[in-house]
């Protein structure tokens, strides 16, 4: 008898059967003596769109919102592969020498319901299990084969991500459409992607509402032992207040400096934490300029490839039952590195590991195979880990110096390596270097009024970004333990793994735009803001966070998945209840007119799935669509943009090469045809072509 596994990914699948030594190929499949193993292309089943449930296509104007359905039903996705794919699954666990079925996702909640949801929608009825992969490297994998535990143990992670799908349907359908409605123009929202979009907006409103204000400062640039040193008054002088600066500066260089105090201390300095997935996407955009969507496709293919560790995690620390994998991992860098294991809870913590660990490399070593980038990537996460374990201490020299001018007293600090420790693997610049100061010491000084003015805020960064998303409510005095906290009772918006896809949908959207490692508010993200603003839809950070810590209740059992419907629906129905009716605006203005309305004189636009009057706007509505997907009876003919604007000016469009009936091939032009209720094409002449 055999167990079937089934991985999230082909890759994954591939990395399990070689693992295990899986020789025989199947289609769709790899078959051993004890295993076999197969695969999802990700999610293979998607949540029944609105029209589903009704059983024909609706106008969105005719779906009563909120629409919460009864009972929410799954669907196969529209591919030809995924259909074949799941077939693949069914037939190999109807298999009679299949004894149990193990799923292997992603080890999140994500990854968890895409197994369960295919082994449910089989119908099978076989013992279940689970195969948990911190990592992809061929020990863990035969390592975590022979630890599987029953799938059931894991029945409030599916829970928390049914309804975090659930949630997130429910908040995207209605609300898209609300919108849109009121609005007229489509403008797809959901539950993250509205926060992301508030912050950007309420940056880009505070820099175009900042007036810049003129305001002078003392400096006095200074010179001992040839290096240069400046002095500088915190104190700003508004300009109307000039001759106070005035008075002010004849006070000071009327005295000259001198040396008060110096000190000198040495500082064991600590490096940085390990890396979660938006900490180390922040240190890859700040130092190396990659962006967040570039980083994520590479730090999953090291995973993927079994590099590091999984990476959608959101802690800094190591669960204490990594501490023999550690020191595994520190006895093989210890040939090329200086490092011991140092037994920490400053990087051992349970307390602050929820389902994944900090992203680390793992026993299987990249051999001069990776590019560029990829190298960058694994690079900054090997140093992070040998940083933290570094036999050396890292120390510093830092001298803080007060000088004394009049009755003023200024600071200057400057600081050297005295002993390089990790900065050898995380080089730092300090650039604060000092005279040879001694205490009593005088010299000149020749302060000036400096002419400044205020900076407006800093567009938001991606690092920026993410820190809001991580927390949107941190303190600048909170502790880690407090960030922890945080983290555990659900204050977030989004998760690690999927702010960066909701960044990347927003930009689609054409929402925000991304100029480096910063952004930008589009007019068409204005516009969304403004509109909720109207409608008196408040889903920005207090209210998303309220579901985000909904979410951690299901997954610690304090709370169901039909909970969450519940309280979805009825923050839906104060929304929509209001009902307030807000201006239509449209803006047709930068939109190409592909042609004039045959019905109604109105101008014809292009969207997603053809060519439509603007006239549907209207009561009674012009209904006139040309599909860029039409049919004459079973000919399918594509329509482009050209072919559009022939047919509705009355011309004809050639089409070549259809097949007709008797397998031969032939030319046609076709005429479009408006019987007032439909739009077709007519066959106007066709003629066979000479093979």
């Amino acid at each position: 008898m055999k167990k079937l596994i089934i991985a999230e990914k082909p890759s994954l699948g591939r990395n399990i059967a070689s693992a295990l030594g899986l020789k025989k190929r199947g289609n769709g499949y790899i078959e051993g003596e004890k295993y076999i193993v197969s695969w999802a292309f990700g999610h293979l089943f998607e949540l029944s769109n609105v029209d589903d449930y009704f059983g024909k296509k609706m106008k969105w104007k005719e779906v009563e919102l909120p629409f919460t359905p009864r009972k929410f039903k799954f669907k196969l996705k529209e591919s030809k592969g995924i259909a074949e794919q799941f077939k693949v699954l069914k037939n190999l666990m109807e298999r009679e020498d299949v004894e149990g079925i193990i799923n292997c996702g992603d080890a999140d909640r994500e990854g968890q319901i895409i197994i369960d949801r295919i082994i449910k929608e089989s119908k099978i009825k076989k013992e279940v299990y689970r195969l948990w992969l911190p990592e992809q490297t061929k020990e863990t994998i035969v390592e975590e084969v022979k630890n599987i535990k029953p799938d059931r143990e894991y029945i409030k992670l599916a829970f928390e991500g049914y309804s975090r799908t659930v949630m997130d349907w429910l908040f995207g359908i209605n609300l898209t459409r609300y919108i849109t409605l009121k609005s007229g123009q489509l403008m797809p929202v959901g539950r993250v992607l509205i926060p992301v979009l508030k912050f950007i907006y309420d940056r880009d409103t505070a820099i175009e509402k900042f007036v810049k204000e003129k305001y002078i400062q003392l400096e006095s640039e200074c010179e001992k032992d040839e290096v240069k040193f400046k002095l500088s008054k915190s104190t700003k002088y508004l300009i109307k207040d000039e001759k106070k600066a005035d008075s002010k500066c004849e006070e000071l260089n009327s005295c000259e400096g001198e040396v008060l105090s110096k000190e000198n201390k040495e500082i064991k300095k600590q490096p940085g934490k390990l890396f979660s997935l938006s900490k180390l996407q922040s240190q890859l955009s700040k130092k190396n300029k990659i962006d967040f969507k570039g980083s994520l496709e590479i730090i999953q293919k090291l995973y993927e490839n079994g590099y590091i560790t999984y990476p959608r995690t959101n802690t800094e620390y190591l669960a204490v039952n990594e501490k023999g994998k550690v020191k595994q991992l520190l006895k093989a860098l210890s040939k090329d590195h200086n490092v011991k294991f140092k037994d920490s809870k400053k990087i051992f913590d349970d307390d602050k590991v929820e389902s994944h660990s900090a992203i680390i490399p793992t026993m299987k070593f990249p051999k001069n195979n990776l590019n560029g980038r990829e190298k960058i990537i694994y690079e900054t996460i090997l140093n992070r880990f040998i940083s933290n374990f570094l036999a050396e201490e890292t120390i510093t020299a830092k001298v803080v110096v007060t000088i004394g001018v009049g009755n003023e007293k200024f600071k200057l600090s400057g600081e050297s390596v005295v002993q390089v420790g990790f900065y050898k693997y995380e080089p730092a610049t300090f650039e604060n270097k000092l005279p040879n100061f001694i205490v009593g010491d005088t010299f000149k000084v020749e302060f000036k009024k400096i002419l400044k003015e205020t900076k407006p805020p800093r567009k938001v960064s991606e690092r920026e970004l993410a820190a809001h998303l991580k927390n949107p409510f941190r303190k600048d005095s909170d502790t880690e333990e407090d960030e922890y906290k945080a983290i555990l009772k659900g204050i977030e918006i989004g998760t690690e793994a999927t702010r960066t896809g909701i960044i990347e949908n927003a930009k689609k959207y054409e929402y925000i735009s991304q100029k480096g490692s910063n952004f930008s508010l589009e007019p068409l993200g204005q516009k969304v803001v403004e509109t909720l603003d109207k409608l008196n839809i408040d889903l920005y950070k207090t209210k998303t966070v309220e579901f985000s810590k909904l979410l951690k209740k299901v997954y610690k059992g304090n709370s169901t998945i039909q909970e969450t419907i519940d309280l979805v629906t009825e923050e839906l129905q104060r929304i929509i209840g209001q009902n307030i009716e807000i201006p239509r605006v449209y803006n047709d203005s930068e939109r190409e007119i592909i042609g004039v309305c045959p019905r109604c004189g109105k101008n014809i636009y292009e969207n997603s799935k053809g060519f439509s009057c603007v006239g549907y706007r209207d009561t009674p509505p012009c209904n006139f669509t040309l599909w860029k997907e039409s049919k004459y009876k079973s000919i399918e003919v594509k329509i482009s943009k050209t072919r559009a604007k022939k047919l509705i000016k009355g011309e004809t469009i050639p089409v070549k090469k259809i097949k007709g009936k008797n397998e031969k091939v032939y030319s046609a032009e076709f005429k479009l045809e408006d019987t007032g209720k439909y739009v077709n094409l007519k066959l106007e002449k066709y003629f066979p072509v000479e093979e």
